[in-house]
Parts: C-alpha cells; structure tokens; sequence
C-alpha cells in the first residue's frame, strides 16, 4: 500500500512541474515578449515610488 502513496505523490510532481512548464510557456513567456515591445516603442517607464 506504501507504493501506492508514494506513486500518487511523483505523479502529483510531475503534474505540477507539467503545469508549471506549461503555464510559463503559455502565459509568462508572451507576456513577457509583450513588455519588450512596448517598452521598445514607448520607452522605459519611470521607476516606480516607494510607498510611504
């Protein structure tokens, strides 16, 4: 019954290395591209200020 337990943990890893992998790649990534080219065409943005 031990292996069942430890099973069901590596497979929820995977899923959540797989989930990780795939919200990077579909999520992050892009957006990510999208500050470039805004950045690109707009420029820097001002630092942001530090609350008080």
């Amino acid at each position: 019954m031990l292996w069942l337990f430890a099973q069901i943990w590596v497979w929820l890893i995977v899923a959540l290395a797989l989930g990780v992998l795939a919200g990077w790649l579909f999520w992050a990534r892009p957006l990510r591209r999208r500050v470039a080219e805004l950045e690109a065409t707009h420029g820097q943005a001002p630092p942001a200020r530090a609350a008080a």
